[in-house]
C-alpha cells in the first residue's frame, strides 16, 4: 500500500483518491466496460461497484493503487422494512402539511435545486431518526466502508428529497423535479437511502458519469446497477454510499415518484492531503468555464452572425498586431476554445481528476 504521500486522500493510511487527482496532463485511456468490477455477498446482499479507472497503463504508477477506496459505490440494506415504511408515512405527511414537494428549493440548494425539506424541519422525523439511532449505524457504516474514524464524521446536509414523474400530476402550479442534472457534493462523502418501494416508479436512482460508458455491458449482469451507469437499489430502504466527488445526478423518473433520504457527510481535514481538493475543484471549475465561455461565443457568433471580435493586441498573430479597431480572433485559437470545451473532451477531464 502506497504512503500517504502518493495519495491525495488518506484515512487511516488508506488510500482514498489517488495522486493523479493533481496532475492535469494525463492521456485519459478509453473506458472499458470490462474495467468495472461488481462483488457482492449473497449473505448480506451488498453490492460493492469499483468503477473503472480512466488513465492508461503507462499512467497508471503516478496514480498511486487502484482502486483506491473512493473508487468504490456500496448498496446494501440498512433500514428494516417497517422502519423505511415509518419513515416514508412521516415524509408524506410532512410534505403534505408544509407542501415541502410542490416546490423546487432555491435557499438551500442554490447551484442544483432540489424538491425537499431538510430532515430538521420535521419534528416526528428527527425523533424517529434518533428513536432508530440511524445516525449512529450510517456513521459506523460509512467508517467500516471508507476506513475512517466515526469521531472524524460529521453532517453537513441531511434532507429527504422527491422525483416525480413528469405528468403525472395535473396540478400545473406544482414545481416538481424528475430528475438531477450532473453535479458534485460539498461533502467527500454521500449517501442515499431508499424510501419507496421500486414498484412505486420507474426509472429513477443514482447516475455516476464514470458508469454510463460500461452500463450497457453489464446491464443484464447486475441487479442494481442498469444503464446508462444508474445505481438502482433492490428494495425500500437500502442504501447507496459514495464519495460526493464522483460526479453524479439523479436518473430520469418516468412514473411514479421516488422518495429518498440523501445525506452529506464531512471528514476531518486532518484525513486529507493538504491541497489535494482544492487542486481537484480547480480543474473541475476550468471545465465548467471552458464550457460556458464556448456557450456564450457560439450565441453571440449567432446573434451578431460574425465571429468573434478582439481588442487586445495579445491574442492576434504578432504578424498584422496593426490592425486598427476590433480584429477578428484568430481561427487557430478559435479552433483551439473550441476543441477544448467539447463536451467529450471536457467529460475526459472530469474523469480524469476524479480518478
Amino acid at each position: 500500500m502506497n504512503s500517504i504521500q502518493s495519495t491525495a486522500f488518506c484515512l487511516n493510511n488508506q488510500p482514498l483518491a489517488p495522486q493523479s487527482l493533481l496532475h492535469r496532463h494525463c492521456r485519459l485511456a478509453p473506458p472499458a466496460a470490462a474495467a468495472i468490477s461488481i462483488d457482492y455477498d449473497d449473505e448480506s446482499k451488498h453490492h460493492t461497484i469499483t468503477i473503472p479507472s480512466f488513465l492508461s497503463d503507462d499512467e497508471s504508477d503516478i496514480s498511486g493503487t487502484y482502486p483506491s477506496l473512493l473508487h468504490k459505490i456500496h448498496v446494501l440494506p440498512f433500514l428494516e422494512s417497517e422502519e423505511s415504511a415509518r419513515m416514508l408515512k412521516i415524509a408524506r405527511a410532512y410534505a403534505e402539511a408544509s407542501s415541502s414537494w410542490d416546490q423546487q428549493d432555491s435557499t438551500r440548494h442554490v447551484s442544483y435545486q432540489t424538491v425537499d425539506f431538510a430532515v430538521e424541519e420535521s419534528v416526528d422525523m428527527s425523533q424517529y431518526l434518533q428513536d432508530i439511532n440511524f445516525q449512529e449505524r450510517m456513521f459506523g457504516l460509512l467508517s467500516e466502508e471508507y476506513d475512517v474514524d466515526v469521531e472524524d464524521l460529521s453532517e453537513l446536509d441531511f434532507f429527504c428529497a422527491s422525483y416525480e414523474a413528469s405528468g403525472d400530476d395535473d396540478q400545473t402550479d406544482r414545481e416538481t423535479m424528475d430528475r438531477l442534472d450532473f453535479h458534485r457534493d460539498g461533502s467527500l462523502l454521500s449517501f442515499t437511502v431508499l424510501l419507496s418501494q421500486p414498484e412505486d416508479f420507474e426509472g429513477g436512482g443514482t447516475i455516476f458519469d464514470a458508469l454510463r460508458d460500461a452500463a450497457d455491458e453489464i446491464d443484464q449482469q447486475s441487479t442494481v446497477l442498469k444503464a446508462p451507469g444508474s445505481i438502482q437499489p433492490l428494495n425500500a430502504g437500502y442504501a447507496t454510499l459514495h464519495s460526493g466527488k464522483l460526479l453524479h445526478g439523479g436518473h430520469v423518473v418516468t412514473k411514479g415518484q421516488r422518495i429518498v433520504l440523501v445525506g452529506f457527510v464531512d471528514v476531518d481535514l486532518r484525513n486529507m492531503r493538504e491541497g489535494a481538493l482544492g487542486s481537484a475543484a480547480k480543474e473541475w471549475g476550468r471545465n465548467d468555464v471552458r464550457e460556458f465561455w464556448n456557450q456564450r461565443r457560439l450565441l453571440k457568433t449567432k446573434q451578431q452572425k460574425a465571429s468573434w471580435n478582439v481588442s487586445n493586441w495579445r491574442y492576434l498573430p504578432k504578424k498584422g498586431r496593426s490592425c486598427l479597431g476590433k480584429c477578428s480572433m484568430p481561427a487557430s485559437l478559435l479552433g483551439s476554445i473550441e476543441n477544448r470545451s467539447k463536451p467529450e473532451i471536457i467529460r475526459e477531464r472530469r474523469l480524469r481528476s476524479e480518478d
